[in-house]
C-alpha cells in the first residue's frame, strides 16, 4: 500500500504535548464479529443482509443524538473476513459512555413498536456474535483538521486506510516551532486535503487512550476514506498539489519534524448506507 510521507510531514506539527484539547471531539473504536459461518442461518443471504443492517443503522442513525459521525468498516485487506467496526465519533468521553450505556432506549426509539424492534434486531442478530465487543481504540479527533464527506458523492462503498505516522519532539527540530508548524499545517490541509478530490473524507486522531508515546516521539493516526483502492494508491494528485502550493524551501521546513516512520493499521471496506 503506497502512502505520501509528504502528507504526514506537517499535519504531525501542530498539536501540544496534551491528553486532551478543548475544541476537540473523542473518536471510539468498537470491533465486532459476524458468525464465522451462515450454515444453518434461515434466510440468510446478500440480499437479506444489506436489507436487515441498512434498516438498522439508517433508523438508530436518525435518532441518535449523541454520535456526530461513524464509519462501518468490514474486511478488505486487513483482518478476518468476518471482522467489522464501528468508528463513531463523539463530542466528549461522557457522551461515548452514554451511548454505550443507552443501547436499549436508542432502539426504542428507532422502534417504538415493541414487535417490529425485536423483529429488527433479530434480523441483524442472525448475522453476528452477539457475545464479541472491543473497544480497540480511544483516540482525540481534531476536527479543524477533518474533511467531511460531501453527500452527492457518496459510493455505495469506500475504501478507509489507517496509518499512524510519527512527529519528532519539539526540541530535536533545527528551529522548529509551534508557529510554522500550526503555519504549515493550515496551509497544507486548506491547499492539499481539502483540493484533493481523491480523499473523500479525513479524520486526523491522537493519542488518548490508545496508543503510547516513546522517546518523545507522538503518534497521529489518520483515517482517510477513497472511492477506490486506486485513488488510496494515487500519489501522483497529491503531488502536484504540494508542488503548486509549496515552495521547496517550505517543503523542507514541512519535512524536518517527520519522525520518518510509519505504522499500516490498516485497510477496510466501508458500507456507506450504515454511516452518520
Amino acid at each position: 500500500m503506497k502512502k505520501l510521507i509528504l502528507v504526514t510531514l506537517f499535519i504531525s506539527a501542530t498539536f501540544s504535548y496534551g491528553q486532551y484539547n478543548d475544541g476537540n471531539t473523542v473518536i471510539v473504536w468498537s470491533s465486532y464479529k459476524f458468525k464465522e459461518s451462515l450454515e444453518g442461518v434461515e434466510g440468510a443471504s446478500t440480499e437479506d443482509w444489506k436489507k436487515s443492517f441498512t434498516e438498522y443503522y439508517s433508523k438508530r442513525n436518525k435518532k441518535d443524538k449523541l454520535v456526530k459521525s461513524s464509519l462501518f468498516l468490514r474486511h478488505y485487506w486487513t483482518g478476518a473476513s468476518y471482522n467489522y467496526h464501528h468508528v463513531n465519533e463523539f463530542s466528549n468521553m461522557d457522551d461515548a459512555s452514554k451511548w454505550a450505556s443507552g443501547q436499549a432506549d436508542l432502539n426504542k426509539k428507532a422502534w417504538p413498536n415493541e414487535d417490529k424492534r425485536s423483529t429488527a434486531i433479530k434480523a441483524v442478530n442472525k448475522y453476528r456474535q452477539t457475545g464479541y465487543h472491543n473497544d480497540t481504540h480511544v483516540w482525540e479527533n481534531h476536527p479543524r483538521y477533518m474533511k467531511k464527506r460531501k453527500k452527492s458523492k457518496t459510493p455505495e462503498r469506500t475504501v478507509v486506510t489507517v496509518i499512524t505516522q510519527y512527529w519528532k519532539p519539539l526540541s530535536k527540530v533545527e528551529n522548529g516551532s509551534v508557529e510554522e508548524r500550526e503555519k504549515l499545517m493550515d496551509k497544507f490541509f486548506k491547499e492539499v486535503i481539502m483540493k484533493n478530490d481523491k480523499i473523500l473524507s479525513q479524520r486526523l486522531v491522537t493519542h488518548y487512550w490508545s496508543g503510547y508515546v516513546k522517546n518523545g516521539e507522538w503518534p497521529l493516526t489518520y483515517i482517510r476514506e477513497w472511492a477506490s483502492i486506486t485513488d488510496a494508491d494515487d500519489t501522483e494528485t497529491e503531488a502536484k498539489l504540494v508542488e503548486k502550493a509549496f515552495s521547496e524551501e517550505e517543503q523542507k521546513a514541512l519535512g524536518k519534524y517527520w519522525a520518518g516512520k510509519h505504522v499500516d493499521i490498516g485497510v477496510y471496506a466501508n458500507d456507506t448506507a450504515f454511516n452518520k
